[in-house]
């Protein structure tokens, strides 16, 4: 029982967490075409987009995760790259949490 209500719980915050990367990387974008026009349309204007056959896109999230923003000195891109790495952090941990819960459980049957 009370394995189930920690599977439960894990797997409501790697939900969670997954949504606010994708809410995070949407507030990245944005913030990029209104203050950083520029860098903006030189990505190509990238919008986000869950499918990721959209080159823009892929190649943004690239730009994002390689940290290639620095030089326009802008903390709240900062702000919003911490938040996506702490968001992606959890959604690992508590996908490592569900699996182990769920091997756990496995193991147990037998």
């Amino acid at each position: 029982m009370t394995l189930n209500l920690f599977f439960i719980t894990a797997t409501a915050l790697f939900i969670i967490a997954v949504l606010k990367q994708l809410l995070e990387v949407n507030a990245f974008l944005n913030r990029l075409r209104d203050h950083h026009p520029q860098r903006y349309e030189a990505l190509g204007r990238p919008r986000w987009n869950i499918q990721f056959g959209d080159q823009r896109f892929r190649e943004a999230i690239k730009y994002i995760r390689a940290r290639k923003f620095t030089d326009l000195n802008d903390p709240e891109l900062d702000r919003i790259y911490k938040a996506i790495k702490k968001a992606d952090y959890i959604a690992i941990i508590t996908a490592v949490v569900a699996i182990l819960i769920t091997l756990i459980e496995v193991l147990q049957v037998r």
